[in-house]
């Protein structure tokens, strides 16, 4: 008897750093040409070989002399790796998303946008890395026994579905708020290696939410907070960011330091530094949860990159109420 053990999907402690993973309405929806985002996480070292995920996309605006001046048309591309149990459970990911946000107002300073994203899916898992009982003998243990597995692992190809909506907004002391939705997997793909089990990946529903304002003139603090619920697990990861500027300096330099709590799980510290076209963050979960005892309290490191590029910032268009947290 076969069974198909998938575990959740990959999630990022820097949900902020990933647009089109969070959600496929934040496709183009930004200052600039084009956006490149990079994500990379490692975690639970301490006890079996490191979770590692990876993704990178890009998105960019299209038809801006053709729709409305103060709307956006976001298209966007997409892939993730993730990998895990010794490598034995490996998922690659490549998508494409689009969105709308239409403007609320005629200085942009509302915008409601809807997205949808495809991707194709493909997980392979690979028995050979993983360690039986069976395999134990009064001399050790011997990899080349049988598993006692009906099969040596299987692989899975499919297409996968998902939308989003999301609402911005500034008023006019530049403070600024969003609150989105998301919902991944709607059609719930098929997982089953056999006919005679039907496997379905369940649906996955996200709600984040963020505002940010201004202090002491040259400072702003940023609030976000996420809520995601599956079959699997549910998360809620709730914190802040203090942005600094130097103002004997440029102001294109920024510091970010902050502060997240993923509850009953994580305490996750962050590090960001700005130039303007480059943003970068550092975090690392610190385990509060059961399992602090066996990882000495240690969860997993995570490294993001942003870059926007512009052929002309004075007439690349501009959604007034983008925020970076």
């Amino acid at each position: 008897m076969v069974f198909a053990s998938i575990a959740q999907d990959p999630h990022f402690s820097q949900f902020f750093s990933s647009p089109l993973t969070l959600n496929p309405a934040n496709t183009g929806l930004f200052s600039g040409d084009v956006r490149v985002s990079s994500n990379y996480r490692n975690q639970w070292r301490t006890v079996s070989t490191p979770f590692t995920t990876a993704t990178v996309s890009a998105d960019f605006q299209i038809l801006n002399s053709v729709i409305g001046k103060q709307d956006v048309l976001g298209f966007g591309v997409i892939g993730m790796v993730d990998q895990s149990n010794n490598r034995g459970l490996k998922a690659n990911y490549i998508g494409a998303s689009a969105a709308y946000a239409k403007s609320l107002d005629a200085s942009g300073y509302s915008k409601i946008s809807l997205g949808f994203q495809s991707t194709l899916v493909s997980k392979k898992l690979d028995y050979n890395r993983f360690i039986f009982s069976r395999q134990f003998t009064p001399l050790g243990f011997d990899n080349s026994l049988p598993t006692g597995e009906p099969i040596n692992g299987f692989v899975l190809n499919y297409p996968d579905f998902s939308t989003g909506i999301l609402y911005t907004g500034m008023n006019a002391n530049e403070a600024n708020w969003y609150l989105g939705a998301s919902y991944y997997h709607f059609t719930r793909p098929s997982e089953s290696i056999t006919s005679q089990y039907e496997m379905r990946l369940q649906p996955r529903l996200t709600f984040h939410g963020g505002y940010n304002m201004p202090i002491a003139e040259v400072n702003r603090f940023y609030f976000s907070a996420l809520y995601m619920n599956s079959m699997l697990a549910k998360e809620l990861i709730l914190g802040g960011v203090l942005e600094s500027f130097n103002p004997n300096g440029s102001y294109e330099s920024r510091l970010f330091t902050g502060l997240f709590y993923r509850i009953n799980e994580a305490i996750v510290p962050y590090v960001g530094f700005s130039t303007g076209k480059f943003q970068t963050g550092m975090s690392y979960d610190l385990n509060v949860s059961s399992l602090k005892t066996s990882t000495k309290s240690r969860g997993g490191f995570e490294l993001s990159l942003l870059m926007t590029f512009s052929r002309d910032p004075e007439r690349s268009k501009i959604p007034r109420c983008t925020n970076l947290f």
